[in-house]
């Protein structure tokens, strides 16, 4: 492209180059090598063109040519460094300043001989063009030569490339990118295999395409390389084991990990995490007050986050309150948004107004579009019965986050609440617009239409709901309005099956199981009714069975219904 022929090189070579040693890369770099190899082609002595550096020159005397910058010595009295790498052709017309080379008819090119010394070896042309072309010798891609940048800039590619695959709605783009970020973070690995970067990257793009057993595998190999110091390898391998349930494991991992580098916060947050989810309380807050204590010159917000929600969570808020204060004192945690947000959060329970604002304020100080704080902010205001603040707040935080869906939600409730149909079914289309995936918006729009009677127009949406996401515990609240749309049309079968697929998307769900109950109550099925309200119960009772999540006696008057449904329900979860 620099000589009027084609593109010299493509992009993805060009990046290759670059991760293999060339300085520049790019069209400076190849510019950089044409004149290095024009000066050994030319013969130009040393004492005209200056004391070549490996990096670079020094200044030459006036008159001589500028050339500024070479990875050649002179092929007469220097050797050539072991990052030079050209691999093309270069094509250069020949021009008339070099009287030697029009006497002689000939003219002198490099080639690589024993241990890297460049020579002159001169060869007859024709008086077209001077085609020059320089093998790379095997000994140039020598790992310790790599330059860190260009890792760096291919890890970067990678990542881009694995963001482009975990959100495109394009499965053919998503299986490019997956595939491109693989190739990207294995070449990385190659280049430099005590690199860790590398393989938590790929490691998390196995586990994101579900290829468990594969990414274990990558961790293992890295700890094995690095020797187990690299904590953020155990870190992402130990999060892998918990996310497969496999806790034992997890523990032990995050215990490796803690060893390797006690300052490594994500390790304690993720070991306390892991200890809290399992009801270890006790032992979780061990972990985050130790995580606290190693990590002192450098604070992690989280760590002082997760301990005062948990301290929350088991009612003893002044403590809370006293580790949230003790987070806000430090430099690096005062500038969290996640802490103030919660801590505002957690008053506006238990605290004053003035101290919630003033905590929301903080919040916002910290991170002005941050759209959580935007939204519970607003829906505080809303439950105080300031509206005018609240649509203040949600408007902001929409402008600011056009394409969130929970603000629009959030604000489209208020504006039903005060009998603006209108705007709030305009507000939920918008909603489910910018984010197709987002259930709350489905079901508030379906539950809207429901209420102003348009059957018909809520089953649509409560299916559209599901749709969006059918192995999300968030369906349940789908699942369980269109249960009682139909329980309002006397369509009680359905209600049930409804139901059914309410607790088994959501074991957890009480306002489910409940309204369930209730049905059932007001048909006078008092037993029904009330063995599913002590549904806890019977999971403690001999001879259970296990249906998708929900658990129940085998002489339950309800168990042939769900059995019934069984294969109905299963796509939900395959």
């Amino acid at each position: 492209d620099y000589f009027g022929g084609p593109p010299y090189r493509k992009r993805e070579a060009a990046m290759e180059d670059r991760a293999l040693g060339w300085s520049g890369g790019g069209r400076h770099g190849r510019l950089r090598t044409f004149f290095a190899i024009l000066t050994v082609v030319a013969g130009i002595s040393s004492t005209t063109s200056g004391k070549f550096l490996n990096g670079g020159v020094q200044p030459m005397g006036s008159g001589s040519p500028a050339v500024r910058r070479s990875w050649f010595h002179h092929a007469k009295t220097q050797k050539a460094p072991l990052s030079l790498q050209v691999r093309n052709k270069v094509h250069a017309q020949a021009g008339s300043g070099s009287s030697s080379m029009e006497s002689a008819g000939s003219s002198a090119t490099a080639e690589w001989v024993g241990n890297g010394v460049l020579r002159e070896k001169a060869i007859p042309i024709p008086d077209t063009d001077i085609i020059i072309d320089v093998e790379t010798p095997e000994n140039a891609a020598n790992p310790s030569q790599i330059r860190k940048i260009n890792s760096d800039m291919l890890l970067f590619r990678a990542r881009a490339e694995r963001r482009k695959y975990q959100g495109s709605p394009n499965p053919a783009e998503r299986e490019a990118a997956g595939l491109l970020s693989e190739k990207m973070f294995r070449r990385c690995i190659a280049l430099d295999s005590k690199d860790g970067r590398a393989y938590v990257g790929l490691g998390n793009l196995l586990t994101t395409q579900r290829r468990y057993t594969e990414a274990a595998d990558i961790y293992e190999q890295a700890t094995r390389i690095t020797s187990g110091t690299n904590p953020f390898i155990w870190t992402a391998w130990a999060a892998l084991e918990a996310k497969q349930g496999n806790d034992g494991r997890a523990r032990k991992l995050y215990e490796g990990a803690v060893v390797a580098n006690a300052e490594h916060a994500a390790a304690w947050h993720g070991w306390g995490t892991l200890e809290m989810r399992l009801g270890n309380t006790r032992r979780a807050q061990d972990i985050f007050v130790k995580g606290i204590r190693h990590t002192k010159k450098k604070a992690s917000p989280y760590l002082y986050l997760s301990l005062s929600l948990l301290l929350e969570q088991t009612g003893r808020i002044e403590e809370a309150r006293k580790w949230f204060i003790m987070g806000s004192k430090t430099s690096t945690v005062q500038e969290s948004e996640a802490l103030w947000h919660a801590w505002a959060k957690m008053e506006a329970n238990y605290g004053d107004e003035n101290i919630v604002r003033t905590l929301f304020e903080r919040a916002l100080k910290a991170n002005p579009r941050s759209r959580y704080t935007y939204a519970s902010w607003g829906i505080w205001e809303k439950e105080q019965g300031n509206h005018e603040k609240a649509r203040e707040l949600f408007q902001e935080g929409s402008r600011l986050n056009p394409r969130d869906a929970a603000i629009l939600q959030a604000w489209a409730l208020l504006e039903y609440e005060l009998s603006n149909v209108d705007e709030a079914r305009d507000l939920l289309r918008n909603a489910t617009r910018v984010d197709p995936k987002h259930i709350p918006a489905w079901q508030a729009w379906g539950v809207l239409e429901f209420t102003e009677d348009n059957l018909d127009r809520a089953r649509d949406l409560f299916q559209q709901g599901v749709w969006a996401g059918p192995n999300s515990a968030d369906v349940a609240k789908v699942f369980q309005a269109w249960a009682i749309l139909e329980k309002k049309t006397q369509n009680y079968s359905l209600a049930r099956t409804l139901f059914t697929c309410a607790v088994k998307a959501d074991r957890k769900s009480e306002a489910s199981w409940l309204a369930w109950a209730q049905m059932e109550e007001d048909l006078g099925l008092l037993g029904r009714a009330e063995e599913l309200r002590n549904y806890n119960e019977v999971e403690k009772l001999r001879g259970i069975e296990t249906f998708g999540g929900i658990v129940l006696n085998q002489d339950s008057v309800i168990s042939p219904l769900l059995r019934g449904v069984q294969s109905w329900i299963k796509q939900f979860s395959d």
